[in-house]
């Protein structure tokens, strides 16, 4: 009986960190995880864990109490009995859908924490409980302290499980909420390709992968591996944010649906829409038309009905539409024609004016039409490589001698600015000797500029066919190449530069 009021009824395992045994509450008469703790550091453990105790999340396995008893420290917790995601690992493979299912829901488990400024530092799966009905909770938040378990490290302060620690770690940096982002990174990248990215047979070997090394991903595609990769990035501040990643994954139905994406990357200064134009022209055509043909009806039926046997009819016929001022004749037959006939007192002049007059329809102002658009002068994108990374050039731009195999067109870009665009830049990258990549910042993100490649399509022109341009990041060194798939390639997808043209 632990404090007069947990009763141990069995182990359920143990660890570096100590034995975790099933109890009874005899208070309320609950069954609980009573955490016997082996450490010294008991004020940090008690603060940490009750610090952990105020998180309130269905996805937190939740702390009720901390006793410290005869030097020995055990946190009462919530009893779930679930498999991890390391014992469901052994056993079987995970849909996409799965993994992302998991991952959202840690994923609500450490916004919640970091809500309350906890940072969990040894998120693996491990510490991830999978019920049978799918329900994620998440355990040890900031508890986990290395001792005899060889998975476990704490040097100078470092802690957390090698294989899943950010690379910042290693470098002096405190854990922070993206140091858990990576490990959940990590921890996904396990749970789709059966093992972990950087865990090697020694702890040197796995810093090293950690700092050099990138995963590549081979059993997913599409917005999960853009997740995975993308908080797996090096730097901190480019790794994904909380709520990048849920807006990425989203719900399964919205993983599962390719839905094109949004041909509009600035916002433009209000114009009328780009598809009302073109409607309103084909409304006028069809207007016109409507008048022409009623036009041509009603001149045939003009003809059709006089009579043939008036004299003069041919000539009257051969002369419809001009302004003619020959007198004719009009016999009183001619009374019954659709066409009015003058007074038989009148003139022959007034006659002849009467005729022209209504032979003649009123010409209508014509409206001067726009001079014909000239053509858009494009110049076409090609992607080079060097055997290893990807360079993009247009006319404009000189391609650097290394990158001397042509690995295909990448669209067209208009040669001049237009509404619609702007400038897309070849810059060379500052910190990488022969590396190059394109921008649409004036300023190379603060690398050396190359030269202007074009003008990127900013929405669709009127009058041409577009597909997005996307940039990638190739590793976690800030090397980036483009790509028309939205995948990269099975890259990192960074953001859309704009649209190109499909052809010239």
């Amino acid at each position: 009986m632990i404090a007069g009021r947990y009763a141990k009824i069995r182990e359920l395992g143990r660890g570096g960190m100590g034995v975790v045994w099933l109890a009874e509450d005899q208070v309320i008469g609950r069954r609980v995880a009573l955490k016997e703790l082996r450490t010294t550091e008991v004020e940090r453990v008690l603060s940490e864990a009750r610090t952990a105790g105020r998180l309130n999340s269905p996805n937190v396995v939740a702390i009720h109490d901390v006793i410290s008893e005869d030097g020995v420290t055990y946190i009462v917790m919530e009893l779930v009995e679930a498999p991890t995601l390391t014992d469901l690992m052994a056993r079987r493979t995970f849909t996409e859908d799965e993994v992302a299912s998991i991952a959202l829901q840690t994923l609500s488990a450490l916004e919640a924490a970091h809500a309350a400024g906890i940072v969990h530092r040894d998120v693996k799966p491990s510490n991830i409980m999978v019920a049978p009905d799918g329900t994620v909770k998440l355990t040890d938040f900031g508890i986990a302290r290395a001792m005899d378990d060889p998975g476990l490290t704490a040097t100078g302060g470092i802690m957390g499980s090698p294989g899943y620690m950010a690379p910042e770690l290693f470098a002096g940096q405190r854990p922070s909420p993206a140091s858990d982002l990576w490990a959940l990174g990590a921890t996904m990248f396990h749970a789709v390709e059966g093992h972990s990215p950087f865990q090697r047979d020694t702890t040197a070997a796995t810093m090293h992968a950690i700092m050099y090394d990138e995963p590549v991903i081979r059993r997913a595609r599409g917005p999960l591996a853009n997740v995975i990769m993308g908080l797996l990035h090096q730097n901190p501040a480019q790794r994904l944010t909380a709520a990048q990643m849920r807006a990425q994954l989203g719900s399964p139905s919205e993983r599962t649906v390719v839905i094109e994406p949004v041909t509009t990357f600035v916002t433009p200064q209000p114009t009328r829409d780009a598809f009302d134009e073109p409607k309103k022209r084909r409304a006028g055509l069809i207007a016109s038309a409507a008048v022409a043909a009623v036009a041509v009806i009603a001149l045939v039926t003009f003809l059709v009905v006089r009579p043939n046997s008036e004299p003069g009819n041919a000539a009257a016929q051969q002369n419809v539409g001009t302004t003619t001022t020959t007198t004719t004749t009009t016999p009183p037959s001619s009374t019954t024609s659709s066409a009015p006939s003058s007074s038989s007192t009148a003139s022959p002049s007034s006659q002849s004016q009467s005729q022209a007059h209504a032979s003649t329809p009123k010409s209508a102002p014509q409206a001067q039409q726009p001079p014909p658009k000239p053509k858009r002068k494009t110049l076409e994108l090609a992607r080079w490589n060097d055997g290893k990374w990807y360079f993009t050039t247009s006319p404009n731009v000189s391609r650097p001698p290394q990158f001397s195999s042509l690995d295909g067109p990448a669209g067209w870009l208009a040669a001049a600015q237009e509404d619609g665009t702007r400038p897309l830049f070849a810059c060379r990258n500052k910190n990488n000797t022969g590396d190059h990549f394109t921008s649409t910042d004036e300023n190379c993100e603060g690398n050396p500029k190359h030269g202007l490649l074009g003008y990127i399509f900013t929405r669709k022109p009127a009058d041409g066919e577009v597909i997005p341009l996307y940039r990638c990041a190739r590793d976690q060194m800030g090397r980036h190449f483009d790509a028309l798939d939205k995948g990269c390639e099975g890259a990192t997808t960074e953001f859309p530069l704009g649209l190109v043209l499909t052809g010239p």
